[in-house]
């Protein structure tokens, strides 16, 4: 039996997670419009800079300030539980993809 469905689940499920993330930061900007130090100021998800300003939002140790809300503090931890999900996840269908590819791509 091979898993590829599963896989291709999961795989929904990061592109989800990394929706919700940048709607998250977005909604970071707005309350904080000084916390993303990108080009114009804005996110966009072309840019490497955003790109980098958001993965940075989610190791940052100084988030969530008291000054940013309670709501925003629950998306931030919950934005920050799913992608550490995600990257387990993610190097779980690394291994068995690379040591037992049978089981996703089948024969």
């Amino acid at each position: 039996m091979a898993y590829g469905h599963i896989v291709d689940a999961l795989g929904l499920a990061v592109i989800g997670i990394n929706l919700m993330t940048w709607r998250v930061a977005k909604q970071l900007r707005a309350v904080d419009p000084g916390y993303f130090k990108t080009r114009d100021g804005s996110l966009h998800w072309w840019d490497i800079a955003s790109m980098n300003a958001v993965v940075g939002m989610l190791f940052d140790r100084h988030l969530p300030a008291t000054k940013h809300g309670q709501d925003m503090r629950w998306r931030l931890i919950v934005v920050r539980v799913l992608n550490a999900i995600a990257m387990a996840a993610g190097m779980i269908f690394l291994w068995v993809g690379l040591s037992q590819p049978w089981l996703i791509f089948g024969k």
